[in-house]
């Protein structure tokens, strides 16, 4: 039998949370209703994502930071797509930030392990 299952996230910002979502073009719906299927959790969350047959919810935790809520039987496939919404992520946060102080992107190249290495620089 299924459970209804929450994970702790650092993903603060829901502008970038939705940009990552965008880029990896994983449908997601805003402000909706979610129902576990056997109880468990029911309610409007800010994010409700749909993406190759799985359903899950980001929601804000008492942190700040959101949540996932799901259906465990789902959770092996849902973290691999919670890991690349995390990489997005985390690639724009940081973006945003080397911008805010001056910096701007000189090189980026993805790996064959897929990790993302940037290059950044501030001209003077």
């Amino acid at each position: 039998m299924s459970k209804f299952v929450k994970i702790q996230t650092e993903l603060h910002d829901k502008v970038l949370i939705k940009r990552a979502l965008d880029e990896l073009e994983i449908a997601y719906t805003e402000n909706e209703h979610y129902v576990h299927p056997w109880g468990g959790f029911r309610g409007e969350v800010p994010l409700l994502i749909k993406h190759l047959g799985l359903s899950f919810g980001l929601r804000i935790a008492p942190s700040g930071a959101y949540e996932l809520i799901g259906d465990d039987m789902q959770m092996a496939r849902i973290r691999k797509v919670l890991g690349q919404i995390q990489q997005r992520y985390a690639y724009h946060m940081v973006l945003a930030e080397t911008e805010k102080v001056g910096f701007n992107l000189v090189e980026e190249k993805v790996g064959g392990d897929n990790v993302i290495r940037l290059t950044v620089r501030r001209w003077r």
